[in-house]
């Protein structure tokens, strides 16, 4: 019989994603609050993640094996703009479900990010203890830090940048603005400041299957790249590849939210690197580079359009 995967968000880009990767494996249960996603194969229920009864009431109807939280506010901005909010999806909706899945025996897995860290051009390791200067690193990390407190039976994925399609054309990510904006001949401005792991979000999504088949445990792993890359070096490399216009991408130096300078801007130069030796070590498999993402994801979106025509 199948395991059962409940994802908590799954109208996200993550979690419809993750929808569409998990249900040739498991049979995938998903929640949304106000828009709901038609998944074929995937059941979805509408769930509010600050009424902690009625996630109780709901896995206990869906029984899941495995807990998936995919909600979050993603915006280093708005999270600062609105913190409050932040903390509500990101911390305190993430501790809700954690703390009725492990009564309900179900592994939960929570999706953080390098940004937890300060970004100040070291290699970070699970080991390294979080100091975010962001209030979108300070939100995801005081939910890993509840998670691995509190939780008897948890995976925590701390990713770099992902990046791939989502289900909400109303709602397009970064990645869908420099696809449409370079179609359509557009000129798309990018920062060339920080520097970050990318990383197709359909193989996060295969890695986080091999780990939950191998039944890896109670583990802080890192998942990225393994270079670095600004957005506007991404975008010219995505620009090559995919044999359109780099011209029109512009350098720009886009103010970064720290916490620690009083609410202030900053321009300075900021690497977040991510070292990905223990998740290599674990599923025996060799993370990519940035260029041999982009080949994956040139691949498998001319198989989407080829199917689409």
């Amino acid at each position: 019989m199948r395991k059962t995967v409940m994802i908590f968000g799954i109208t996200s880009f993550v979690g419809s994603n993750l929808a569409e990767i998990f249900k040739n494996d498991f049979r995938v249960v998903g929640t949304y609050h106000k828009t709901p996603v038609n998944i074929p194969g995937v059941t979805c229920y509408h769930c509010d993640v600050n009424k902690k009864e009625y996630i109780s009431k709901l896995i206990a109807i869906v029984k899941p094996d495995i807990t998936i939280y995919a909600i979050g506010l993603s915006s280093l901005a708005e999270c600062r703009q609105k913190p409050k909010l932040a903390d509500a999806l990101n911390s305190s909706g993430a501790a809700n479900v954690c703390s009725v899945s492990e009564r309900f025996r179900s592994k939960f897995v929570y999706l953080s990010s390098g940004f937890v860290h300060g970004g100040d051009k070291q290699t970070y390791t699970e080991g390294d203890t979080p100091f975010p200067e962001t209030a979108f690193g300070t939100s995801l990390s005081s939910a890993e830090f509840y998670v691995q407190r509190s939780c008897l039976n948890y995976l925590i994925f701390r990713t770099g940048n992902l990046y791939g399609r989502g289900y909400r054309d109303q709602h397009p990510n970064w990645f869908e603005c420099l696809e449409k904006s370079l179609a359509r001949g557009d000129k798309f401005v990018a920062d060339d400041s920080v520097k970050m792991g990318f990383l197709d979000i359909q193989i996060m999504g295969r890695i986080l299957t091999k780990a939950l088949q191998a039944n890896l445990t109670n583990r802080l792993i890192h998942v990225s790249s393994t270079d670095l890359m600004t957005r506007y070096q991404f975008a010219q490399a995505y620009a090559r590849l995919f044999k359109l216009n780099g011209t029109l991408i512009q350098s720009s130096v886009i103010p970064f939210p720290i916490e620690a300078k009083q609410g202030i801007d900053t321009a300075q130069d900021l690497t977040f690197r991510l070292s990905v030796a223990n998740i290599e070590e674990f599923l025996g498999t060799k993370m990519p580079t940035i260029e041999e993402s982009l080949v994956f994801t040139h691949k498998r979106l001319e198989i989407f359009s080829e199917k689409s025509s």
